[in-house]
Parts: C-alpha cells; structure tokens; sequence
C-alpha cells in the first residue's frame, strides 16, 4: 500500500516533532508523552485479538506485568544486559498469551471474559505470594542500567527508545493487518463458522492472536518499568485492564487509528481531570457509556463520516 503525499508529510512531521521533543519539553511532559506512546503499544496489541479477532481478553494488565516484573528482577538482580531482560521479559508475556489462548481457543463470550479474568487474579495473588522476589504490595524499584553506554537515566535516550518502538509496532501491525492473517483475524470475529468452512484453522489463529497480543502487552510492560522506575500490583490490576479496554472501544475497535486516538485521550485525561480526581471512575464511565450508545465504531468513525461526506459531496 503506497503512501499518499499528505501521509508522508504527516510521518516526516512527527517524526521531527519526536526528534525534537526530548530537547524542548519539559520532563513531566515528555514522561506523559512517553506513556502515551508505551498505551499506544499497549492498545495495538489489544485491538489485534479484541478488535480484529473478536476475543475478549480481560488479562492484559497481567501480560504487562508479567513483563514488567521479569525485566526488573533480570535487570536488578541478574544484571543482564538491557536489550536481553527486555527479549526474555516479552518472551515469558508472549507465554503467557499462549497459555491463556490455548484454553480460549474453545471459549467464547462471558466464558472467555471469566477465564481471562481468572488470569489476571491468579497473576495479582502470585505477585503478592512472593514478597521476596516481586516486593510484594510494596513494589520494586527498577535499576537503572545503560544501552550502547548511555544510562537510561537520559531522558532522550528513553524517549527514542520508547518513540522507535512504539513506531516499530504501528510498522508491524499496519503489515500484519494487511497479510492474510489478517485478514483471517477478521473473518473468524465475523464468522468463526464461516471462517472454518473457508479452511483458516480458526483454534490456531485464535491462540496466534493471544500470543502476538500479550507481546505487545509484554514491550509496553518493559518500557513502562523502565519510564516510571517503580511497579507494584495496583499498576496492573482489574482497573488497569478495563482501562485498556476503553482506550480501544471509545477509539475504535479494530482500528489503528484509534488505537491511537483513545490511547492519547486517556492518557491525557487525568490531566484534565485533577480538580475532581475522586470523580475520574465516574467521568470514565460516562464517556464509555456515550461511546457506546452514540459511536458504536468509536470516535474513529467520525472521520470516517466526515470522509464518505466529502466524497459524496465531489461526485455530487
């Protein structure tokens, strides 16, 4: 798929914006940017096995934190190298996803949202069980190592690392949507039925889907432990997972682009919503809840209108 003018002219500009960033924002604005960029990972992965193939997954806190806490103990207590905490981190999610995916395979609906969420209770109580190796409720403190000889305590060097990676996973995902399995994701959450009938083995996509999506989880979880420098179990809780799972559905399921548009909103939000802070679950609930009854495609679908109007307006 070629790139139009405008669209390279829009990548060029963000990516001179990205250069440019770490040397003109302030660090509390440039440590906000740098979560927007690791939710947008987050959320790629998550629309790859909720909105392209249909499956819910209530668990991908615990793919992040399965990462996140892989990468620290590697990192604090091993001393790996960075580059090999972080492959071993993403590895042991992607396990995860699989190990979730396999029973999922047979599962559908309320099921699979209940064996999900089974996953994500099983990972907070091991987290919990083992104070001596995960800190427990107090949390762990992430070391800090270096990449090519520059601390991670640089604040640009972070930032391209998050920026490139996040800019890898739209690369990959923008591909893997294009290829047949993608195009398989999409036939078996329009018809698992019809899909089998068509000859996609729909088991085996299934469990694809949960793999390659807990590894996204799994890199937003590395970079995530490396931004913030602390975790602990109420980061990736049941809230956690159902935030995530807004990002997508008031964005757009299904769509890059809201992956997107929903990541950068909720991360931002908080901002915006200091003075009523006790009030932000409530605010949360109301805009899924409008999202849902007005923009059943999310706020994505806008666009889209406002596109199909401007055609139908040209061939008028």
């Amino acid at each position: 798929m070629q790139m139009t003018r405008l669209q390279v002219l829009i990548a060029l500009t963000v990516a001179l914006c990205g250069i440019a960033a770490p040397w003109v924002l302030p660090t509390y604005y440039l440590y906000l940017l740098n979560l927007v960029l690791i939710n947008i990972i987050l959320a790629l992965g998550l629309n790859i096995v909720t909105g392209n193939t249909g499956q819910i997954s209530l668990c991908h806190s615990s793919f992040m934190a399965i990462a996140a806490y892989a990468y620290t103990i590697l990192n604090n207590e091993m001393h790996w190298p960075l580059l090999l905490c972080a492959l071993a981190a993403v590895m042991l999610a992607s396990l995860g996803g699989a190990l979730v995916g396999y029973p999922a395979r047979r599962l559908g609906g309320i099921y699979l949202a209940l064996a999900t969420l089974a996953f994500l209770s099983l990972t907070q109580i091991l987290i919990e069980e083992f104070p001596d190796l995960t800190g427990g409720i107090r949390g762990l403190k992430i070391e800090k190592t270096t990449l090519f000889g520059i601390s991670t305590s640089n604040e640009p060097l972070l930032f391209y690392l998050v920026g490139i990676t996040c800019a890898f996973c739209l690369y990959v995902t923008i591909n893997i949507l294009r290829f047949p399995i993608g195009r398989a994701f999409d036939a078996i959450r329009t018809s698992p039925q019809a899909a089998q009938s068509l000859g996609i083995p729909v088991a085996k996509i299934k469990l694809l889907a949960f793999t390659i999506s807990a590894a996204y989880a799994g890199l937003a979880g590395v970079l995530f432990a490396m931004v913030v420098g602390f975790i602990d179990p109420v980061e990736f809780g049941v809230g956690a997972s159902l935030r995530y799972i807004t990002f997508i559905v008031v964005g757009g399921l299904g769509s890059i682009a809201g992956s997107i548009v929903g990541s950068v909103i909720f991360t931002l939000l908080p901002e915006g919503l200091r003075g009523i802070k006790e009030y932000s679950d409530l605010v949360y609930a109301v805009i899924l809840l409008l999202s849902l009854v007005f923009l059943p495609n999310g706020l994505i679908s806008l666009y889209q209108r406002l596109v199909q109007r401007r055609k139908r307006a040209n061939l008028s």
